[in-house]
């Protein structure tokens, strides 16, 4: 599973909920409302859960999707690559 960096967390409209800015290639911010305990801490930034739809290596870029709509309306969006964090599963 592929986590990508928030850039900004702020509180969300209940306790329990956060705003999360993710940023892209161009520099535009996407912001989407979470729960507070979807996001994953790890060296001490904060990480969103995210599909990866294609990786080109070639320009270091991922296209990734969201788990939700953004507020801006995207559901896909190219980061970094450098800007993801990813976990591999043992199959049992």
């Amino acid at each position: 599973m592929a986590h990508v960096v928030c850039d900004q967390i702020s509180p969300g409209l209940r306790s329990s909920e956060r705003i999360v800015a993710i940023k892209d290639v161009h520099g535009r911010t996407s912001y989407l409302r979470v729960e507070h305990g979807f996001l994953t801490q790890e060296a001490g930034k904060a990480w969103l859960p995210v599909g990866k739809i294609h990786e080109d290596l070639v320009r270091g870029l991922t296209l990734i999707e969201f788990p939700q709509e953004a507020e801006s309306g995207a559901n896909r969006i190219w980061v970094r690559s450098r800007d993801l964090l990813e976990y591999y599963r043992a199959s049992a």
